[in-house]
């Protein structure tokens, strides 16, 4: 039905560019301009009408190279918006196997599903956000944050330090050894932590998740709600939690190395034995944090607010406590060492804390 009607189409568009159209761009310079008078010569004549046919035919030529041109342009455009849908139905497509993949019982297939939204997301702009939080629910739907109360490391009695001056350790609190997440749920929180970097208007959402042993080294978690969530003895390395959400977190023996904690919530979340060393917390929220047995050598503290935080037998060694709230916080026993801009004004108590002579001001009404 379409071949005929085209061929229809083409040679009127022709006979209109060939004839009106070129009569109509020709007008009046060339019909008019190459007439001659009365009584001219048949040669005479003859020239003007060779002349005529030449204006005309190169008027034609111009007129049939531009429709030529507009007609490859208009040719591309369908072209490229035919490969765009084409592109766009392949996408969705594969998106849809992709989340099927998700829903199987097998692990390999719910593995290749979650790598298959990888390629789809970084292939796809369009998709990314749909990918991370199809990602994110994955993981909240097969590692949620069960009802057991979370395990509790008591710092040692008072007289007991974590880094007494004999120079013998204490015996670290026994940890309860558990396996890390299901591989799919691994497989999850490893590609959501190295997408492509992108703005995104909802975060990443992963409350509520028990994410023990979890290996999150490196990874992109700027702005993540990680509200209740597990991360005990999680690997959270080089990771970027800037204004990260870890309200009531657990984050018991987690490895924090270097990890970037700017203007980061922890209100309320449990740091004991977490090894923060060279850490950046600056402006970080640790209103009621406890930081029992914490390593904190060499963390950035500016501005950071620990109203209220348990930093008893903390290892603060070096770190940068420059305008960092410290009021009614319990200090007993910790190691402010090196550290620089110790304020301990209001603080609850202070018993045994280890100071160098020039780096604190005077002792403010916490007990002793």
């Amino acid at each position: 039905m379409w071949g005929p009607l085209a061929l229809v189409v083409v040679v009127a568009a022709l006979y209109v560019v060939l004839f009106p159209l070129t009569q109509l761009v020709a007008g009046s310079t060339v019909t008019e301009g190459l007439k001659l008078p009365n009584g001219a010569k048949a040669v005479d004549r003859l020239a003007a009408a060779e002349k005529q046919a030449a204006a005309i035919n190169a008027v034609r030529q111009t007129l049939l190279q531009a429709t030529v041109g507009l007609a490859a342009v208009v040719a591309l455009f369908f072209t490229a918006r035919s490969y765009l849908l084409n592109q766009r139905g392949q996408y969705t497509q594969r998106y849809k196997d992709a989340i099927e993949q998700l829903s199987s019982d097998k692990m390999a297939s719910r593995i290749g599903g979650i790598y298959a939204l990888e390629h789809v997301m970084r292939e796809s702009r369009q998709d990314h956000e749909t990918v991370v939080e199809v990602l994110a629910a994955f993981v909240r739907e097969n590692a949620p944050r069960t009802g057991v109360a979370p395990q509790l490391v008591v710092a040692p009695p008072r007289g007991q330090w974590m880094h007494p001056p004999t120079g013998v350790e204490e015996p670290a609190a026994p940890v309860k050894v558990t396996k890390g997440p299901p591989t799919d749920v691994q497989t999850a929180l490893t590609v959501i932590g190295r997408r492509p970097k992108r703005p995104e208007k909802n975060h990443v959402d992963l409350s509520n998740t028990d994410l023990q042993n979890a290996n999150l080294f490196g990874a992109n978690l700027q702005h993540a709600r990680l509200v209740g969530a597990n991360l005990q003895n999680a690997n959270l390395r080089d990771a970027n939690l800037q204004n990260a959400n870890l309200r009531d977190a657990n984050l018991q023996h987690a490895y924090l190395i270097e990890a970037d904690l700017q203007h980061a919530n922890l209100r309320d979340a449990n740091l004991q034995h977490a090894n923060l060393i060279e850490a950046d917390l600056q402006h970080a929220n640790l209103r009621d944090a406890d930081l029992q047995n914490a390593n904190l050598v060499g963390a950035n503290l500016q501005n950071a607010r620990l109203v209220g935080a348990n930093l008893q037998n903390a290892n603060l060694v070096g770190a940068n406590l420059q305008h960092a709230n410290l009021s009614k916080a319990k200090l007993d026993y910790a190691d402010l060492r090196g550290a620089t801009g110790v304020d301990l004004t209001g603080v609850a108590s202070q018993e045994g804390v280890v100071l160098d002579s020039h780096n604190g001001k005077p002792f403010g009404d916490g007990s002793g």
